[in-house]
């Protein structure tokens, strides 16, 4: 699938606009310490935090494109929330599944990346942000409500991986 992305920039105020969506395209000193923080406040939910917070303000861009565009159910949305993944600076994905379970690999991952550029390799993984992408992914895929989706990562590039993996299940 090849995205239909109207890109615009706002001299005045320095914002970028994906299909009217006002974005930051990546930074990894930004995700990095953004999931750091998360990570040093997991005893008070950081990591849900930023995992629920990805999945909220992810979907609305992935659901105003599937209206603007018709994109079918199913794989078709899944197929079109990774390219968004990539066009975003995020990351390669890959994604298949049903309204049930699922899977995701990620052969490239802006936030593993920058983490190891900051810190160096971690024991365990960190990819709460594509965590929250994930969950909003399927459920716009197979439109159902927002916290319908755990996500798992179970491998990754961050504890020296070749690539990240996560299972998705319905909740």
């Amino acid at each position: 699938m090849t995205l239909e992305l109207k890109h615009s920039f706002d001299d005045k105020t320095y914002r970028h606009f994906l299909n009217g969506f006002n974005i930051v395209l990546h930074c990894h000193h930004y995700m990095s310490l953004t999931t750091k923080l998360a990570e040093d406040f997991n005893d008070i939910g950081g990591t849900r935090i930023l995992t629920e917070t990805t999945e909220d303000t992810i979907r609305p861009i992935l659901e105003d494109y599937v209206k603007t565009h018709s994109v079918a159910p199913g794989d078709a949305r899944l197929k079109m929330a990774a390219e968004f993944y990539s066009v975003m600076g995020m990351g390669k994905m890959d994604a298949s599944g049903t309204a049930d379970a699922g899977k995701v690999s990620l052969s490239r991952s802006h936030v593993d990346a920058g983490w190891i550029k900051k810190w160096g390799n971690n024991t365990k993984p960190i990819n709460h942000f594509t965590r929250g992408y994930i969950a909003a992914m399927f459920a716009v895929a197979f439109d159902k409500p927002a916290r319908s989706y755990q996500v798992t990562e179970t491998e990754a590039i961050v504890t020296g991986k070749p690539a990240s993996s996560f299972a998705v299940a319905k909740q």
